[in-house]
């Protein structure tokens, strides 16, 4: 397949995600990596992939599962820093797959996915994806996140 759209400038790194929004009852399907950041399950948009395209394909990558119901939910932009200062344009996707206690996917990068409660979505990063627990169905809200002060990795 073709290589990710993650470009190193001069300044920094321009990155091109995706995300899905999965709900359980009270709770968020989220994924941890082994330095303990907390996101959303997704990943990096291939070069000539659509942004729904590469949420269906991340997300089955990293739980098996088809993502279903799909609907662009949020776009953030978001400037933080990461070894460099990066831009990166965050496509958020709402959806549903069949609930699971654990997922086991096809390419998961030592990550571990659990249902986070609604109370603890504080811990995802990029913070602004904590906004969008209010956010109801209609539309697609724009966020625009600096966290440059605070290095985390993805």
């Amino acid at each position: 397949m073709t290589q990710d759209l993650t470009i190193s400038l001069t300044d920094g790194k321009l990155n091109i995600r995706v995300a899905i929004w999965i709900e359980h009852e009270e709770n968020i399907l989220v994924s941890e990596f082994p330095n303990n950041l907390i996101t959303l399950p997704g990943g990096r948009v291939k070069f000539d992939e659509a942004s729904n395209d590469a949420a269906i394909r991340e997300l089955y990558e990293e739980t098996g599962e088809n993502l279903e119901n799909m609907q662009l939910f949020a776009i953030i932009e978001n400037f933080f820093t990461l070894e460099t200062t990066c831009h990166e344009i965050l496509y958020v996707y709402r959806g549903t797959i069949p609930y699971k206690e654990t997922y086991v996917g096809i390419d998961y990068d030592d990550q571990k996915l659990y249902w986070l409660p609604k109370t603890e979505i504080h811990q995802l990063k990029p913070q602004a994806l904590a906004q969008l627990i209010h956010k109801d169905d209609v539309g697609v809200v724009h966020i625009v996140n600096r966290d440059l002060n605070k290095r985390y990795r993805l």
